[in-house]
């Protein structure tokens, strides 16, 4: 005969089981199989015999364990993965620091007699091109200046440091914007400069290293379209 003691056993035994389950996947100290076997051993032994659990039940929860089981190992296959790739990627990176990079925006370091240099690319040439250089703090144009027609190719913006008075400008970040003339309007057009690449850092959202280059400017390694010394 079962008594209230039996039943009484038998509930708290599930249920410290059933909360057990739903904790092994927060708590630090996991539910291991050691520990699954000996309280799925123990439910059998306390289960009401004129009630016992049938075997789809049994079947349920090994399945389910075997599930949870499959899920931890293959997350920390993938710890184990990111943390590979986050070193090998900041390894990578570290090398790029004190580099030049050909990056897209025009952002150059100038002034104070220094050449600095933007290139666009003109695969279908153009009739004309306009370009200036802007203090990057305050966007005001600090050089102007205009090239006739061009045939199909990279052509290249030197700016001698100079502004608009052809005084020497100060020494500081310019970002050099540039327009080609077409069909007798100005476009916009991408300027390439090359900077120096002063640090990098890892970035978790997107599991990707970011550049720090001349100018404050960041930027990520598919940015990047050519490195020099």
């Amino acid at each position: 005969m079962i008594n209230n003691t039996d039943n009484q056993n038998y509930i708290r035994t599930t249920e410290q089981f059933k909360e057990q389950q739903m904790k092994e996947n927060t708590e630090k100290d996991a539910l291991g199989r050691d520990a699954f076997l000996t309280l799925f051993t123990t439910q059998l032994k306390n289960q009401n015999p004129l009630d016992p659990m049938g075997n789809e039940a049994f079947v349920a929860q090994l399945a389910q364990f075997s599930q949870v089981e499959g899920i931890k190992g293959m997350q920390g296959s993938m710890e184990e993965l990111v943390s590979t790739v986050k070193a090998e990627q900041m390894f990578a990176g570290s090398n790029l620091v004190g580099k030049r990079v050909a990056i897209t925006g025009g952002v150059v370091s100038g002034g104070d007699g220094m050449h600095s240099k933007g290139v666009i690319d003109l695969p279908g040439g153009a009739k004309g091109i306009a370009w200036a250089v802007y203090d990057q703090a305050t966007d005001t144009p600090i050089f102007r200046a205009t090239l006739g027609p061009q045939s199909p190719g990279k052509v290249s913006l030197v700016w001698n440091g100079k502004d608009l008075n052809g005084e020497q400008a100060p020494e500081g970040n310019y970002v050099i914007k540039a327009n080609i003339v077409e069909d007798d309007r100005l476009q916009a057009i991408p300027v390439t400069t090359y900077v120096d690449v002063k640090s990098v850092s890892w970035r978790p959202d997107t599991q990707q290293i970011e550049l720090e280059v001349d100018g404050g400017a960041v930027v990520t390694m598919e940015e990047i379209g050519k490195i020099t010394n």
